[in-house]
């Protein structure tokens, strides 16, 4: 998971499409992210959470976006943690935020 979550953050910090300041917000939620993601015990839950991150990340750092993979895509990422909402607010929170920001990017 902490190799996925790497991904993710090489993805952001090389992608000339998102300004500096967005990447620095992403890149802290990420962090913020990553330790949630360090305070639960199921890491198959995780495990899924954590590819969501990255397929949302792969789609909004393509070159040719599609939109509705996009959306699909946080669409599926915000599914993955609902299940978590109850007994994980905290990384519900930082998935949300993440989403927010992403979001208010137009993607």
């Amino acid at each position: 998971m902490k190799n996925t979550l790497q991904e993710i953050r090489d993805k952001i910090s090389s992608d000339s499409n998102i300004s500096d300041t967005r990447k620095e917000e992403l890149l802290g939620l990420l962090d913020e992210l990553n330790s949630e993601i360090g305070n639960i015990s199921s890491f198959e839950h995780a495990d899924k959470i954590a590819v969501n991150v990255m397929r949302t990340t792969e789609e909004v750092t393509k070159e040719d976006k599609d939109p509705d993979l996009i959306e699909k895509a946080i669409g599926d990422l915000k599914d993955s943690v609902t299940e978590f909402e109850v007994s994980h607010p905290k990384l519900f929170e930082k998935v949300n935020n993440i989403s927010a920001m992403l979001a208010s990017m137009g993607i």
